[in-house]
Order: structure tokens, then C-alpha cells, then sequence
């Protein structure tokens, strides 16, 4: 069963809760900025939130990203170049055995910023650079 719901976040909230998990926000690292959507789904073994942002820009987006990888999370995919914009996605361990958090990011220079946050089972693989 797939359930989809539009939902209001805040975007002065300091965490994002996902399937058990308290993840820190965006906002806990670079202030308050514009949510222009929100998305959540939960189907069996898998949760997500997908936000999307409206003026963050890149070093703000980095500075989330390098606080979150200073609180234990890997890198699983390096930056990628994905249609007008690059893709990005970091992942840990959750505090459910056998469930691993995913954050992917895709950011657009001078639009949109989308940001989702997946909570399933799982393992997390390290990107290798060969």
C-alpha cells in the first residue's frame, strides 16, 4: 500500500522526522528559507519526505551536507551532473537494525533545491572513486 499525502512543513522546523528516525533540517544549519513543496510516501519498508527549497544556494546547501556528514553520514553517490542541475546523496546507518537513512539532494543554480529524506531497509555502500 502506497499512501501519498501533500503536507505542510515548516520551514523554521529544526529536525525532519521519518519512519522513527529525527533527522537535523536544512534550517538547522543555514536558516530559514522558502519551501515551495512537500511530498511524503509510505509504502511497506520504505518512508520518504521530499522537500523543495527556493533560494539556497550552493555553499548553503554544502555546509548542510558537510554538517551531516560530520554527524557519521557517508557519502553513496558523488555529485552528479542530472539534467539543468547536479544530484548528490549521503546515507547512515539508522537506529532500527537492519535500516539505513538516505538524503539525496538535487540543486539547480538559481532554482529550486529538492531534498529527500528515505528511511528503508537497507546497507549503506560507500561511493569508491576508481
Amino acid at each position: 500500500m502506497i499512501l501519498l499525502a501533500a503536507g505542510c512543513a515548516s520551514s523554521t522546523a529544526p529536525t525532519v522526522e521519518i519512519g522513527g528516525e529525527v533527522l537535523p533540517s536544512l534550517y538547522s544549519v543555514v536558516g530559514e528559507k522558502k519551501i515551495t513543496g512537500t511530498s511524503k510516501s509510505i509504502s511497506t519498508g520504505l518512508a520518504e519526505v521530499e522537500l523543495t527549497y527556493q533560494g539556497v544556494s550552493i555553499d548553503e546547501l554544502n555546509s548542510y551536507i558537510e554538517s551531516l556528514i560530520s554527524d557519521g553520514y557517508l557519502v553513496t553517490q558523488e555529485a552528479s551532473a542530472t539534467g539543468s542541475g547536479q544530484g548528490y546523496q549521503i546515507g547512515k546507518e539508522a537506529s532500527t537494525e537492519g535500516n539505513i537513512i538516505l538524503i539525496s539532494f538535487y540543486f539547480e543554480d538559481g532554482g529550486s533545491t529538492v531534498i529527500n529524506y528515505a528511511v528503508g531497509a537497507g546497507t549503506i555502500t560507500p561511493e569508491t572513486r576508481g
